[in-house]
């Protein structure tokens, strides 16, 4: 099945990553893309940024609050309130109907710490057939799969290391921990070439559309990425993340 991740869920309706956006993406078909940071006392929050300012309106790290702290803090503009990382799972045990959750760890919770806490939510939750992690570095895969092999991990690849935990295909072609590819094109990363090679390793290969990396200045991140999604279907990606999973699926349905 050909997965429509909706990126921190439908952010052009709901705030981003809020329980809402979330759970509509579920609701409508989608699988989502979410983030996860801890907490100063060592729990998940739903939340990209690593402080506060951009949501909410007021600058604290994320290290700095509790979670009972962090789930008071309100959106500007909403209602909605940060999320804790249970929250988002007990929703998606009620609303998910078999789509993929793509968990971006982030690279200040890749300790052993983390990586077990991450552990625990995965054996409590059964998330082993409906969920992967990403943007691991190779040493927390590594871990990681020590902990748990049987969760499935992506890396993220692209043509140039714009992070740190971003790899170049030839350097992590034969890592086994890896089981995904969660491509992400800079400029110029995608072809038929490159998913029929990572295909022929037995992994999945989702890639990362152009519209989410406008920030990067991708040629194509305003507008053209349309093409990129047909091209990527017509070459046999098993999926690509988008802040327009709808449009996208209107694109599926046309063929």
């Amino acid at each position: 099945m050909f997965e429509i991740f909706a990126h921190r869920g439908l952010i052009d309706e709901y705030p981003e990553n809020s329980l809402p956006a979330l759970r509509e993406s579920f609701r409508r078909g989608f699988g989502v893309e979410t983030d996860l940071r801890l907490t100063k006392d060592g729990d998940f929050l739903i939340i990209h940024d690593d402080t506060s300012l951009r949501l909410i309106g007021m600058r604290r790290r994320v290290e700095d609050a509790t979670l009972k702290e962090a789930e008071t803090m309100q959106y500007a503009h909403s209602d909605e309130h940060l999320i804790s990382f249970r929250t988002f799972l007990t929703m998606a045990a009620k609303e998910n109907k078999g789509h993929q959750m793509a968990i971006h760890l982030k690279a200040d919770a890749q300790d052993e710490a983390g990586l077990t806490l991450l552990a625990k939510y995965w054996r409590e939750f059964d998330l082993y057939k409906t969920a992967f992690t990403f943007d691991l570095t190779k040493k927390a895969a590594v871990c990681l799969k020590e902990i748990d092999p049987k969760i499935q991990i992506a890396l993220i690849i692209s043509e140039f290391k714009f992070e740190p935990t971003i790899y170049t295909w030839e350097e992590v072609k034969d890592f086994k921990p890896m089981d995904i590819v969660w491509a992400a094109e800079y400029k110029k990363l995608y072809s038929k070439k490159f998913i029929d090679e990572v295909k022929a390793t037995g992994r999945t290969f989702y890639a990362m559309s152009p519209d989410v990396h406008w920030i990067l200045n991708h040629p194509l991140g305003y507008e053209g990425y349309e093409k990129t999604w047909d091209d990527l279907i017509a070459w046999g990606a098993d999926g690509i993340c988008t802040d327009y999973p709808e449009k996208l699926a209107k694109c599926l349905t046309r063929g």
